[in-house]
């Protein structure tokens, strides 16, 4: 036992991921970093369709959608600041007129809609229990758009709620799509909006929302992400300068946490392969036109081409960053 650390060793998992699945990653902003390290090592992921969201109903409403992908219109968006936005949507499908919104909106619904139809993994990551209803409906909105707080009512999930909206549809995914694996995970990041306690509780609600459904469907998986940052690493020098979000060092600690519990030898061996592919890739010579550098990039795309071929694994784009640095 180290006494200067409480190590969190996450338990396998009953079943492996590897680079045949099919992933689907939906909830908050920790969701899309460690999505973004699933797509960089070349797994076949769609990360955050809507966005980023962090309340589960939120989460539960977009699992719904994209079972029954019904585009949207222009009587879902509201204008404010000079850009149309859809309070279902993250701010980064905000645009200066209605049809460029909608493109990008319905765009990503036919495809997420698709992916998810397929997937053999679902990751959903949640950030908070607490949300907001827009006052003329009573709706619960993903993202407030920096409208004025008076349009909007604070609430807090109970668990109970939490557990129905999921179940709901989890249920629908699983009737569609029986063989796909759920994984649920907490966001570490801390939300201080309402203060330390109000936090406290909203991560609450949420493991013991979590804790219920997988009372219910054994076979849902928890990953403790949350553990991971909040339990082991438990120092400032693991976060951002908000203090806050987990910076690169605790995404990373995670990130082989999550390999280790969910990949097997060769897929391990494997992400080794993808990784020096990837730091030759990103690698900035100071003499591009040296021989040394030339003969370097020539046994880089060499490689990547032997994992190409018996991966089917697309290096596009570290192919043409070794090209480029050539010049």
């Amino acid at each position: 036992m180290n006494p200067y650390r409480t190590i969190v060793t996450p338990p396998r998992a009953p079943f492996s991921l590897n680079h045949q699945d099919r992933i689907v990653s939906i909830g908050s902003c920790f969701s899309e970093n460690i999505g973004k390290k699933l797509n960089d090592h070349k797994f076949r992921i769609n990360v955050n369709p809507f966005g980023q969201q962090y309340n589960p109903y939120s989460v539960a409403i977009a699992l719904q959608r994209l079972l029954q992908p019904v585009p949207y219109t222009e009587s879902d968006l509201v204008y404010h600041n000079e850009l149309f936005h859809s309070f279902d949507h993250h701010g980064d499908f905000s645009m200066p007129t209605a049809e460029l919104t909608l493109k990008g909106i319905n765009q990503n619904l036919t495809q997420a809609s698709e992916d998810l139809k397929r997937a053999t993994k679902l990751f959903l990551t949640f950030g908070t229990s607490h949300v907001f209803r827009l006052r003329e409906t009573g709706k619960i909105v993903s993202n407030c758009h920096k409208l004025s707080g008076s349009h909007f009512e604070r609430g807090l999930l109970k668990p109970e709620e939490i557990v129905e909206n999921l179940e709901h549809a989890l249920q629908k995914l699983i009737k569609i799509n029986s063989e796909i694996q759920v994984i649920f995970t907490v966001s570490p990041v801390r939300y201080f909006a309402f203060g330390h306690h109000e936090n406290s509780v909203s991560k609450a609600h949420l493991f013991t929302a979590i804790h219920a459904l997988q009372q219910t469907h054994p076979k849902h998986f928890y990953f403790p992400a949350y553990e991971l940052v909040m339990d082991d690493l438990r120092d400032y020098r693991f976060f951002s300068e908000d203090m806050l979000h987990p910076n690169y060092e605790a995404t990373n600690y995670v990130w082989q946490a999550l390999c280790n519990t969910f990949m097997d030898k060769d897929c391990l061996q494997l992400l080794k392969s993808i990784g020096e592919i990837l730091q030759a890739a990103r690698h900035r010579p100071r003499h591009s036109q040296s021989l040394a550098h030339q003969k370097f990039v020539s046994q880089t795309i060499k490689k990547l081409e032997v994992l190409e071929n018996i991966h089917s694994l697309d290096f596009t784009a570290e192919r043409q960053l070794l090209l480029a640095n050539q010049k």
